[in-house]
């Protein structure tokens, strides 16, 4: 179950860094994990089944698999760079970036 799984993930790593990696708050991952989150929880699920349901690896439609704290890097300076890149490949990683399924909301 998907509550298991961050769970764990938030013992191996922690809560700031799996909130990082989900893309949500620190406080959204404790509230979660103590079961006292009051919001819907379809997209946390969602995001999490996404992120943490390979392997550990988020299935990326350029790089393929790769682990979830560099698809966060990645995403979070796609949103600060998008079309200024200035390399050819960058800028189609960051354009993918912006439209990735894995971390729409």
């Amino acid at each position: 179950m998907w509550i298991e799984v961050l769970r764990r993930e938030v013992a191996k790593k922690g809560p700031k860094q799996v909130a990082r990696e989900l893309g949500v708050s620190r406080s959204t991952i404790d509230l979660v994990v103590q079961g006292k989150y009051s919001a819907g929880l379809t997209k946390i699920n969602a995001r999490i089944e996404a992120i943490y349901g390979h392997n550990g690896q988020v299935l990326c439609p350029i790089l393929e698999e790769i682990k979830p704290a560099r698809c966060a890097d990645l995403w979070n300076k796609a949103k600060k760079i998008g079309m200024r890149a200035g390399n050819p490949e960058t800028l189609k990683l960051y354009k993918t970036c912006l439209k990735c399924s894995v971390r729409a909301n």
